[in-house]
């Protein structure tokens, strides 16, 4: 690894706690900073270079990775929330329920 790598690696990291932890206005805020490190890095590279497309192949596989977690991040707050619905819909108590009450009922 490079010295200009190190960086990169430092803020994917980031990157990738701030998505695992559910935390995504700041993994938003690190991808730019990513992003912003990566143009940077490829900018710094000869043209030819062979670590264009490493960088590449590793921007690739932290992308689909961070896609991957917030899809399922959002279909996991989905069940949640279908679950919420689902306890709101049905008695907090176990059984049918209490029987209706008969009108004679009302009056005592």
């Amino acid at each position: 690894m490079k010295a200009g790598e190190e960086p990169l690696e430092a803020l994917a990291g980031r990157l990738r706690t701030r998505v695992a932890e559910g935390r995504y206005r700041e993994a938003q805020g690190a991808l730019r900073e990513y992003c912003g490190a990566l143009r940077k890095a490829v900018a710094a590279l000869p043209r030819g270079d062979p670590g264009v497309r490493r960088l590449e192949a590793e921007w690739g596989q932290l992308l689909g990775h961070t896609r991957r977690r917030v899809l399922a991040g959002r279909a996991h707050a989905g069940v949640r929330l279908g679950r919420l619905a689902e306890m709101r819909r049905s008695p907090r108590f176990y059984g049918a329920g209490l029987p209706p009450r008969r009108t004679r009922e009302w009056l005592a």
